[in-house]
């Protein structure tokens, strides 16, 4: 059986595959949604985590830090070491975003960086649920 046929699995990935594309929307709209593309792109990432920890039949931990999802998922085994930039970079959207006095985003520079290391996140991602 794939990884990706597994219920659990699956329903990570689909919805880490809809936050990085809802990102991507927001991001192009005139004005663009900042704060939401760097949320979004944070959910992506934190889904794409999860799922594989699911894949590996693992506790999802309730958190929102990608940090502590990546050391998590280096604790199965799979090798997540060039993975520290994009979830230093990701962990703070988080929780930011939703909260106006905790620093929102507000540079067209942030969410494109947030949207390249959700991109980087996802495409492990799929290589490890798919390979």
């Amino acid at each position: 059986m794939k990884l990706l046929d597994r219920p659990e699995v699956n329903a990570w990935w689909a919805l880490a595959q809809s936050d990085l594309r809802v990102a991507g929307v927001v991001a192009a709209l005139e004005p663009p949604e900042l704060h939401l593309a760097c949320f979004l792109s944070q959910q992506a990432g934190e889904k794409a985590f999860k799922a594989v920890l699911e894949a590996h039949d693992r506790p999802v931990p309730r958190t929102h830090s990608l940090m502590v999802l990546r050391a998590a998922v280096g604790d199965v085994g799979v090798d997540v070491s060039h993975l520290a930039e994009p979830a230093a970079i990701l962990t703070d959207y988080g929780v930011g975003p939703r909260y106006p006095l905790l620093g929102q985003a507000t540079r067209a520079e942030d969410a494109a960086e947030a949207l390249d290391a959700a991109r980087v996140l996802m495409s492990w991602a799929e290589r490890v649920l798919t390979g």
